[in-house]
């Protein structure tokens, strides 16, 4: 044979990983049935920590092979054990084959040796029996080399380099800064303090009692006529919604968005003796002018101009009462459970004097008759009471 022949035969030899098998092929003495068993490693020379691969390998007959099961403890010597699985495989000849491939590795360094692998396994009889592998010699070595004489180095020394000092000029910005943000607040404090120092010009708003607002809307709606477009459903919007608008200003409240429970609600919280007298009508008329709005039920002129007649009559009876005060300014005050009486004199072309007393629980009176039950004299006095409201 040549002798570059015989090199490359011997180098393959030496890469094959190492396999070791247990004395006798791994069969004890006495017991035909023990599994043969073995151990390869995929290289015998490594580094500190690399992962090297063990397999353990056993042959038994039949269902026997099921019964090898690696110990609880294993004991790897100087290795250290990071992962393991198993698996089975049919042989084809009444043999199977069980395989437990072990991840391990070693951190020290040397000439080390992987102790043998015990396996355990049931006998024919059940008996529970061990058997084990041979051990296998492994090389570790070092990740720095292994020069004897090798020494730490000195630190090599520092280099000299030339930096930009930028703290002043970073500072110079930070005061730029804060003197224009000073600036800007001692110039709002300047312009406020002029603004409240300057005279205020606060016009005078005259504001209309809302009785007075209502009654108008009321006597426009009426002057309009023309109730029964759409079948009188804008007319008893627009009634409700006045009436609704002058509740809520009267007795100081949101109204409009209100339905009609809510805003009988609202009422109800409220105690006006003027008021108290007129929930039920007013509770009427929102139901009357909700059937015609919502429910679509039909009306007729009469029943609109009495709908008109109902919303003046509960404005007149819940309005406030001027009175005039003792410095001749006028202001309002909610009637009590008091009568008062305004006496009216005009001329007739006849002249008539009317004295008009409307009575709610307190009793409120006016200057205008809106209904009169009148009995006149012939000089031309007469005498009218008024049990809605008098304006």
């Amino acid at each position: 044979m040549r002798p570059g022949a015989t090199i490359a035969l011997l180098a393959a030899l030496a890469a094959q990983p190492a396999y070791a098998e247990g004395p006798d092929g791994g069969a004890q003495a006495g017991d035909p049935d023990a599994p043969r068993v073995g151990a390869s490693l995929d290289r015998t020379e490594a580094h500190v920590g690399d992962r090297l691969t063990l397999t353990v390998s056993a042959i038994a007959r039949g269902a026997q092979s099921a019964t090898v099961q690696l110990p609880g403890k294993i004991d790897l010597g100087k290795f250290e054990l990071l992962d393991s699985s198993t698996t089975d495989r049919d042989l084809g000849d009444g043999n199977r084959s069980r395989r437990f491939v072990l991840q391990i590795a070693a951190y020290e360094t040397g000439e080390l040796e992987l102790p043998p692998i015990r396996l355990e396994y049931r006998s024919a009889k059940g008996e529970r029996r061990t058997v084990e592998t041979t051990a296998i010699p492994v090389t570790i070595r070092s990740m720095v080399g292994e020069d004897p004489a090798a020494e730490i180095q000195p630190l090599k020394a520092q280099r000299q380099v030339m930096v930009e000092d930028r703290r002043l000029f970073v500072a110079a910005q930070w005061a730029g800064a804060g003197a224009a943000v000073l600036a800007l607040l001692l110039l709002g404090r300047a312009i406020l303090r002029r603004r409240a120092a300057r005279p205020r010009l606060v016009i005078a708003v005259a504001s209309r009692p809302p009785g007075e607002v209502a009654l108008e809307r009321l006597a426009e709606l009426r002057r309009r006529g023309d109730f029964g477009a759409d079948g009188y459903r804008p007319f008893f919007f627009a009634v409700s919604e006045i009436l609704r608008a002058y509740l809520g200003a009267r007795f100081g409240f949101d109204s409009l968005e209100l339905t009609t429970t809510e805003l009988e609600a609202e009422l109800g919280r409220i105690s006006d003796p003027l008021l108290n007298s007129f929930r039920g009508q007013i509770r009427e008329f929102l139901l009357l002018s909700d059937l015609v709005k919502f429910a679509k039920a039909p009306s007729s002129d009469a029943e609109a101009r009495a709908a008109l007649d109902e919303a003046e009559a509960i404005v007149w009876g819940t309005q406030a009462v001027m009175a005039v005060a003792r410095d001749g300014r006028q202001g309002e005050k909610s009637a009590g459970p008091a009568t008062a009486t305004a006496t009216a004199t005009g001329t007739a072309t006849g002249t008539a004097t009317a004295t008009g007393t409307a009575t709610a629980t307190g009793t409120a009176t006016a200057t205008k008759t809106a209904t009169k039950t009148a009995t006149e004299t012939e000089a031309g006095t007469g005498t009218s009471s008024d049990s809605r409201g008098t304006g």
